[in-house]
C-alpha cells in the first residue's frame, strides 16, 4: 500500500504489426539488379558500400535478405522469388547510406518489379522529398493491401530412346518354323513370295515399313535400311504435325486460362481496393479515436471477403485476401479492447485470440509457418491483454496461454534465420512472463521474473543500440522493470546486486531517451529510474543511502518536467508521491534543519499528489498518500499532525491491513504527545483483533530507524522496534506479543 507509483509502460519492440503476407513458399528465383545513385550531385555519383533490401509495405515479412553491399558502381543483386516478382506492395530499403535517403521511388515502393532497380537518393532534409508523390506514398505505406501470388505451373516432357537391332534373319525363321511346325525351306520359301508380291505391287504397299521389310527378306539389307529411314521421316513429320495441334491446343489453353485470370484479377481487385479504403478509414477513426467505428468497418469488409472466398474456393487469391482481412479485424478488435471499459473489452479480446489462434491454424495446414508464428505472436498479445483485464485463476491461465504462444513463435522465429522477429518475440515473452509473476508469489514469481530477464536481454543481443537504438531503450527499460521487481523479492547482496543492474538498465535507456525526442518515455524511465534507487537505498550504507536517495529526488523531478498536471495529471500525481516517499527517506537519514526543509519538501509533495488522488475519484491511491503523509509527520515528531491524519483516514476508506497500519502509526503518535488514555484504548484495539495480511504490505524501515534513535521512544524502544518489524513482516503473533509488551508502558 506505500505506494511507489507506478511501472512505466512495459515498451514493444519493433511495432510488431501483424499481417497476412504470405512467405516462403516459391519454388523459382530471380535476380534483380540494383542501381543506387546520388541524385543531388551533377552528374549523379554512384553510392557504394549500401546494403539494399526488399520488404512487403507493411514489414510483416522479409522479402529477401541482403545479398552484399554496392559495388564502386552503385550496384548490387537481390535474389527474389517468382511468387514474390509477381506480386505488388513491395518497398525497398537502403541501410548505411549514412545522410542519403531515397528519393525515387517515392519511398522505396515498387507497384511492380522489374528486372532492374534504378534507386535514386537525396540527402536528408532535401525539400524534393516533401514532393505530393512521395507523401501520398508515405501515408500509405501502413495501409498497402498484399497483392496475391499467381500459381506457376511448370510442364516437364521426357523422351525415351529406342534402340534397333539388327535382325539374324535365317535364324530367326528357322526358330519360327521349329515354333511352329514348319521345315525351314518351306518357311523360306513362302517368305520369298510375299516379298516378291509387295515388291510386284509396291504402288499398293499401304506403308513405307511394309517396303522396308520386303527388302530385309530379301536379303537386301541396304535398301531395307534407306526404307526405313523414309518410314522415320515419315514419323517425325507426323511427330511435327501432332505437335503442331498440340502447341495451337495449348495456345488455346492458355489463352483461356488467362482471360480466366484476367476475369479473376478483376473480381479480386475491387475486393483488395476494398480491403485498403477499408484499412485506411479504420486507420482515421482511430486517429479520432473512434475505435469502435474502425472495427465496424474493417467486420465488414471481412464479410465482403468471406463471401467472395466461398464464391471461388479453388482461388488462391481469394484465399489470401479473406485471411488478410480475418487479420485485421483480428487486429482492430485487439485494439479496440485495449482502450475500452473492462466490461465490452473482454469480448473483444476474447474474440481477438480466437481469429488470431484459426489464423495459425489456418497457416499451419496451408505450411506457412512464418505466418504461423506471426498469428501465435499476435494470440499472445490479446490473450496477455484479456489476461490483464481479469483476476484470479482465470488471469492467471489467460497469461500462461500468451506465455506458450509466444513460445511458439520462437519455435519459428530463430535468431538465426529471422532476428528481428525472434527479438520482438522475445520483448513480448519478458513482459507476459513479468505480467504472470505479479499475480504469482513465492518461488514461481521469483521463477517467472528470472524467466523474463533472460528474454529481455536475448532481445538485446538483436536490439542494439548501433542498430535499433529506440528498441534497445525499450527493452531497456523492461529490463530494468524485471530487474527491480526480481529485486525487491530478494534480499542481501543479490538484491542489492539485481537493483544495482535496474538502475543501470534506466540509465542506459536514458542514453537515448531524451527529453526533447521521446518526452513521455524520457520521463517514464527518469521515475523507474527514481523507484530503482530508492529500493536500491534499502541495502546500501547510509552514506551511500543518501547519495542515493538525492539521485532518485532529481530523477522524480526530472520526470516532472513533462508529467504534468495539465497534460497528464495521474503520472503527475504518481510522481509526485514517489518524490514525496524520497524526500521523506532522505529527511529522516539527514538532522537539523536539512531534517525539516526536507520533511516539507516531501509533505509539499504528498499534498500535490492529493490534488489528483480525490477521495471520490481516486479512493485507493488517496487513502495510500494520506498514510505516506501519516508517517511522514511521524518522522518529523509531527505527533498531534500525525493524529489529525489518522482522523481523516477512516476505517471504510482502509482494507484491514490497513487499518492495523493506520492504528499503529495512531498509537505512536499518542505516545509522542504524551496522552497515555488515549494509546492505552487503542492498544487494546489493536491486541483483541490482530488483522491477517500479507508480508511487505508496508515498509518500515524508515519508522524503524526513527523509532531507534528518537528520544520519545527511548521507554521501551525494543517493543516499539518489535511492534512495526512485526508489522512490516504481517507477524501477526509477534504484533501481538508486542503490543502485550508495550502494554505496562501505557499504564505508568
Amino acid at each position: 500500500m506505500k505506494a511507489r507509483v507506478s511501472w512505466a509502460v512495459l515498451l514493444p519492440c519493433l511495432g510488431c504489426a501483424y499481417s497476412a503476407a504470405v512467405a516462403q513458399k516459391t519454388p523459382a528465383q530471380r535476380t534483380i539488379a540494383v542501381v543506387v545513385a546520388d541524385a543531388h550531385t551533377q552528374p549523379t555519383q554512384p553510392v557504394p558500400t549500401v546494403r539494399v533490401s526488399l520488404n512487403y509495405l507493411d514489414n510483416a515479412v522479409l522479402v529477401t535478405e541482403v545479398r552484399a553491399v554496392t559495388n564502386p558502381r552503385g550496384q548490387t543483386w537481390l535474389d527474389v522469388s517468382e511468387d514474390v516478382a509477381q506480386r505488388g506492395g513491395l518497398r525497398i530499403e537502403i541501410a548505411g547510406a549514412s545522410n542519403l535517403v531515397i528519393f525515387q521511388p517515392a519511398d522505396g515502393q515498387l507497384a511492380t518489379l522489374p528486372g532492374t532497380i534504378n534507386v535514386r537518393m537525396l540527402p536528408k532534409g532535401s525539400t524534393a522529398l516533401l514532393g505530393p508523390a512521395q507523401i501520398e506514398a508515405m501515408l500509405h505505406r501502413t495501409l498497402v493491401q498484399v497483392s496475391s501470388l499467381q500459381k506457376q505451373v511448370t510442364a516437364l516432357k521426357q523422351t525415351a530412346a529406342a534402340q534397333n537391332q539388327k535382325p539374324d534373319l535365317g535364324a530367326a525363321l528357322a526358330e519360327w518354323a521349329q515354333a511352329n511346325g514348319f521345315s525351314d525351306d518351306r518357311v523360306k520359301q513362302q517368305v520369298e513370295q510375299w516379298a516378291q508380291g509387295i515388291q510386284r505391287q509396291s504402288a499398293q504397299a499401304t506403308t513405307a515399313e511394309q517396303k522396308a521389310l520386303a527388302e530385309l527378306a530379301l536379303n537386301h539389307f541396304a535398301n531395307a535400311a534407306q526404307l526405313f529411314n523414309e518410314a522415320g521421316d515419315a514419323d517425325r513429320q507426323q511427330i511435327d504435325s501432332v505437335e503442331s495441334q498440340e502447341k495451337a491446343l495449348q495456345a488455346q489453353v492458355q489463352a483461356l486460362q488467362a482471360a480466366q485470370q484476367a476475369l479473376m484479377e478483376k473480381l479480386r481487385t475491387p475486393l483488395r481496393q476494398l480491403l485498403d479504403h477499408s484499412e485506411q478509414a479504420a486507420g482515421a477513426y482511430r486517429l479520432n479515436l473512434q475505435y469502435h467505428q474502425a472495427t465496424l468497418t474493417l467486420e465488414n469488409a471481412e464479410a465482403a471477403a468471406d463471401a467472395e472466398n466461398k464464391k471461388h474456393p479453388e482461388d488462391k487469391g481469394f484465399h489470401e485476401l479473406w485471411l488478410q482481412a480475418v487479420w485485421d479485424t483480428a487486429d482492430a478488435r485487439w485494439r479496440e479492447g485495449e482502450v475500452t471499459a473492462a466490461g465490452e473489452s473482454l469480448a473483444l479480446l476474447a474474440q481477438s485470440a480466437s481469429d488470431f489462434q484459426s489464423l495459425a491454424r489456418e497457416y499451419a495446414v496451408l505450411g506457412d509457418r512464418q505466418e504461423a508464428a506471426a498469428a501465435h505472436d499476435g494470440l499472445g498479445v490479446a490473450l496477455e491483454e484479456e489476461g490483464e483485464r481479469v483476476s484470479g485463476d482465470k488471469a492467471a491461465g489467460l497469461l500462461d496461454e500468451a506465455v506458450q504462444a509466444y513460445r511458439s513463435a520462437l519455435e519459428v522465429y530463430t535468431q538465426a534465420d529471422l532476428p528481428r522477429y525472434w527479438a520482438a518475440t522475445q520483448n513480448n515473452l519478458g513482459i507476459a512472463l513479468m505480467h504472470e509473476a505479479d499475480r504469482a508469489s513465492g518461488d514461481k514469481a521469483a521463477g517467472l521474473l528470472d524467466e523474463a530477464v533472460r528474454a529481455f536481454r536475448s532481445a538485446l543481443e538483436v536490439c542494439t543500440k548501433a542498430d535499433l537504438p529506440q528498441d534497445w531503450a525499450g527493452t531497456q527499460n523492461n529490463l530494468g522493470i524485471a530487474l527491480m521487481h526480481e529485486g525487491e523479492g530478494a534480499s542481501g547482496d543479490k538484491a542489492a546486486g539485481l537493483l544495482d543492474e535496474a538502475v543501470r538498465a534506466y540509465r542506459s535507456a536514458l542514453e537515448v531517451y531524451t527529453k526533447a525526442n521521446q518526452p513521455q518515455e524520457w520521463a517514464s524511465a527518469q521515475n523507474n529510474l527514481g523507484i530503482a534507487l530508492m529500493d536500491a537505498e534499502e541495502w546500501a550504507g547510509a552514506d551511500k543511502a543518501a547519495g542515493l536517495l538525492d539521485q532518485a529526488v532529481q530523477a522524480y523531478r526530472s520526470a516532472l518536467e513533462v508529467r504534468t498536471k495539465a497534460d497528464l495529471p495521474q503520472d503527475w500525481a504518481a510522481t509526485q508521491n514517489n518524490l514525496g516517499l524520497a524526500l521523506e527517506e532522505e529527511g529522516e537519514l539527514a538532522s537539523g534543519d536539512r531534517a525539516v526543509a526536507l520533511f516539507d519538501q516531501a509533505d509539499q509533495a504528498y499534498r500535490s499528489a492529493l490534488e489528483v488522488y480525490t477521495k471520490a475519484d481516486l479512493p485507493e491511491k488517496w487513502a495510500g498518500t494520506q498514510m505516506n503523509r501519516m508517517e511522514l509527520n511521524l518522522w518529523a515528531g509531527h505527533f498531534t499532525v500525525c493524529l489529525q491524519q489518522a482522523a481523516v483516514l477512516e476505517d471504510n476508506s482502509l482494507p484491514p491491513p490497513g487499518l492495523a497500519i493506520r492504528d499503529a502509526m495512531k498509537l505512536a503518535c499518542q505516545w509522542g504527545t504524551g496522552d497515555r488514555g488515549a494509546a492505552a484504548a487503542t492498544e487494546t484495539a489493536l491486541a483483541s483483533k490482530p488483522p491477517v495480511f500479507q508480508t511487505d504490505f508496508w515498509d518500515f524501515t524508515g519508522t524503524i530507524h526513527f523509532l531507534s534513535h528518537s528520544p520519545a521512544f527511548e521507554k521501551g524502544r525494543a517493543s516499539w522496534i518489535a511492534l512495526f518489524t512485526s508489522l512490516q513482516n504481517g507477524d501477526s503473533a509477534g504484533m501481538t506479543a508486542a503490543l502485550h509488551q508495550i502494554e505496562p508502558l501505557l499504564q505508568q
